[in-house]
């Protein structure tokens, strides 16, 4: 199932280099307290998300305000199963992406993250995020954020062209059935040995495909439909993304940790997520904000670097 003309390529993809560093840090288990501040780098374990060339905007939260603190909502299991399938039949009714009209796909995101160890995590400025990704070809990408200097990981440049990218086209080429699909990410997971539970790992694979790629309506609709086979999944409303947009999260708890799709209750379109503890821990009281993102657009452009019209 991928986007129209693309060719065939194996499933899922390998993982995109800045996805990579932080999948790397996120297999590391945390202890309860660290040595050092360390930023969390992504709700959902996916990739760095936190802002780009414009620089600093919308600074919702400054880095040395108290830490923000959300409700710890009760989710509606029931609720997730029908809010999913209603998304998948809403998705298969959307126009297809549109076909051989550009060669990169552009993500433009909005986000801020906590730093954790020594002390309660605090959020940082909100910023900007770009990305070009190869649409049908693996190839060069580009990634335009602030730099970050991070433990572990070294410095991160406010422009970084990020080699050898897999295409979208191979992010998105996955099975129709709802049902191997989540057994191929079950695989994948036992393959690996570590990190994540089996059903943590299915979700936040499933959030980093929705977060930043260019989906195709029946590849949404199978991505929905196996997140609600997924146990533990639960609707939580009334949620608020990085843009202050409000929707219906999506979210599965690992640990103390609560992660969130955000969507539009009325066109079920994804906005962004949130991460939060649900848990008093050395990082914080429950409800203690990780991360927040916010998607504000997508587009298929021409080349690298350049931007779409608004």
């Amino acid at each position: 199932m991928s986007e129209p003309t693309a060719p065939h390529v194996p499933a899922l993809p390998a993982v995109r280099r800045q996805a990579l560093r932080h999948h790397l840090m996120n297999e590391f288990e945390r202890p309860a307290r660290r040595p050092q501040r360390m930023l969390v780098l992504a709700p959902a374990a996916g990739v760095l998300a936190a802002a780009v060339a414009a620089g600093v905007i919308a600074q919702l939260w400054a880095p040395d305000s108290a830490p923000l603190i959300v409700t710890v909502e009760q989710g509606e299991h029931s609720g997730a199963t029908l809010f999913l399938n209603q998304m998948a039949a809403a998705a298969v009714n959307k126009p297809e992406p549109p076909s051989g009209e550009g060669e990169y796909v552009y993500i433009k995101s909005r986000g801020a993250f906590a730093e954790l160890g020594d002390g309660p995590a605090r959020l940082q400025p909100v910023r900007e995020r770009e990305i070009w990704i190869p649409r049908y070809e693996r190839g060069d990408g580009l990634l335009r954020q602030p730099s970050f200097d991070l433990p572990i990981i070294g410095v991160i440049p406010e422009r970084e062209t990020l080699t050898d990218m897999t295409p979208n086209a191979e992010v998105v080429d996955l099975p129709s059935d709802p049902d191997e699909l989540l057994a191929k990410l079950y695989r994948e997971r036992d393959e690996r040995g570590r990190g994540n539970s089996r059903d943590g790992a299915a979700f936040t694979a499933i959030g980093d495909i929705l977060r930043e790629s260019l989906v195709p309506p029946q590849t949404s609709a199978a991505l929905y439909r196996a997140t609600a086979k997924i146990p533990g999944v639960e609707v939580v409303r009334g949620v608020t993304d990085a843009a202050g947009r409000r929707g219906v999260a999506v979210a599965h708890t690992e640990g103390n940790r609560r992660d969130e799709w955000i969507f539009d209750e009325q066109t079920y379109e994804y906005l962004g997520e949130r991460s939060y503890l649900v848990a008093d821990t050395a990082d914080g009281p429950a409800g203690t904000v990780l991360g927040t993102t916010a998607v504000l657009q997508r587009a298929v452009v021409s080349k690298v670097g350049q931007r779409p019209e608004r």
